[in-house]
């Protein structure tokens, strides 16, 4: 397997976040809790420090320290039904245990139900526990993607809403061409996000979905920066450059393949490893591509913040099947490894539909991983090891 050179900085880069947010009310900066989809550029405009619980407990699944923390969030009456993110968050918070030396005290938490039920409640759980405010987009569900003109005028109204309540935590009131600066740094790292996929079409593929689950860490967290944008210059100029000479992230590239869901924090590596050791190459992601779609434009941010919360990442079911479809094209697919992920029961249930669809439309057969994006309590390795092991067999078989 080829090592991708650019992404030895992330380490420094992820270090330098957490320390400039633990420095941040030396700095007479305001610090805001964020989930992954909410508009991080008014943020930054406002001179505020974006801090993200997702990417903390993801951070703690990694690096193996879920079971360590988890049992803490489950002594409080947390069951382990609930998804793993906010067992290991608060778990690290009541143990004092992360390795980001933990997350700094908020001022203030920005969560949407739009993404998942569990943040609302996630949240609210730390806005109690660091009695600061919490304001909630609340984005009506919009069936299979009908337009909702009412739906439109609630969400926007909130978003511009929450201007006043930012500004109010904050101390600064939005200079409009610092906004507008920062989308435009925003959009830029969306760009370079989006083709760092693109490349992944290349026949070898010059990184794999694993490379990409590690590289999201910018794209999450300092979207809106130029940190992100000159991470992500870097990661696509070297990736066009294998391409040119045809330079592969795996030494043989057997097999094509897709991962549907969250990763598994924890397996990371072992996967990567087992499947780079049988050439099977993991080239495309649903969960990678989300982040290609959250660049707004600077003329009214507002109204494409509503349609991303509304449509864009309303992933109904005949949605998603066809995006399946069309990325088995583009990315000359040999295989879908679906992950039936415990902690996300909103994205896992219709698994089986949409395994059956998209091989009857594609003829691309597709495997079921029972597992959780990050408490290893709840599957085997070796039990998923068996099963991409005959899974191949059967690629073997059917090519």
């Amino acid at each position: 397997m080829q090592p991708i050179q650019a992404l030895k900085h992330l380490k420094t880069i992820t270090a330098q976040y957490f320390s400039s947010a633990h420095m941040a009310k030396r700095n007479n900066k305001a610090i805001v809790y964020l989930n992954v989809f909410t508009p991080v550029e008014l943020f930054y405009a406002l001179d505020m420090v974006p801090v993200y619980p997702e990417n903390h407990a993801a951070i703690i699944g990694a690096r193996k320290m879920s079971q360590e923390v988890s049992p803490a969030a489950e002594n409080l009456g947390y069951s382990m039904d609930l998804c793993s993110y906010p067992r290991c968050d608060i778990g690290s918070f009541v143990m004092r245990l992360s390795p980001t030396w933990g997350l700094p005290k908020p001022d203030l938490l920005v969560g949407s139900n739009g993404q998942c039920g569990t943040i609302t409640k996630w949240f609210e759980v730390l806005s109690r526990m660091y009695e600061v405010p919490m304001v909630l987009i609340d984005v009506p569900h919009s069936g299979n993607g009908e337009r909702d003109p009412a739906a439109e005028r609630y969400v926007r109204s909130q978003l511009e809403d929450l201007v006043g309540v930012a500004e109010g935590i904050s101390g600064n009131s939005l200079d409009q061409d610092k906004f507008k600066e920062t989308i435009r740094i925003s959009q830029e790292a969306s760009r370079l996000w989006t083709r760092m996929l693109e490349l992944g079409t290349a026949d070898p593929a010059p990184m794999t979905v694993f490379d990409q689950f590690v590289a999201m860490f910018p794209i999450v967290s300092q979207r809106g920066t130029q940190e992100a944008v000159d991470f992500y210059s870097e990661l696509v100029n070297e990736l066009e450059e294998r391409v040119a000479n045809k330079v592969g992230a795996l030494d043989n590239e057997r097999y094509r393949l897709f991962w549907d869901n969250l990763p598994i924090w924890p397996e990371l590596r072992p996967l990567s490893s087992f499947l780079g050791e049988r050439g099977a190459g993991l080239v495309a992601s649903i969960y990678t591509w989300a982040w290609s779609r959250l660049g707004v434009g600077e003329d009214d941010p507002f109204a494409d913040w509503t349609e991303q919360y509304l449509y864009t990442f309303n992933f109904h079911m005949s949605k998603r099947i066809d995006m399946y479809v069309e990325l088995a094209k583009r990315y000359n697919l040999h295989g879908f490894l679906y992950h039936s992920n415990r902690s996300c029961k909103y994205i896992s249930q219709d698994i089986p539909e949409v395994r059956a669809a998209v091989t009857e439309r594609t003829g691309i057969p597709g495997v079921i991983l029972e597992a959780d994006h990050n408490d290893p309590r709840l599957y085997t390795v070796a039990s998923l090891e068996r099963q991409i092991d005959s899974f191949l067999d059967l690629l073997a078989q059917k090519r």
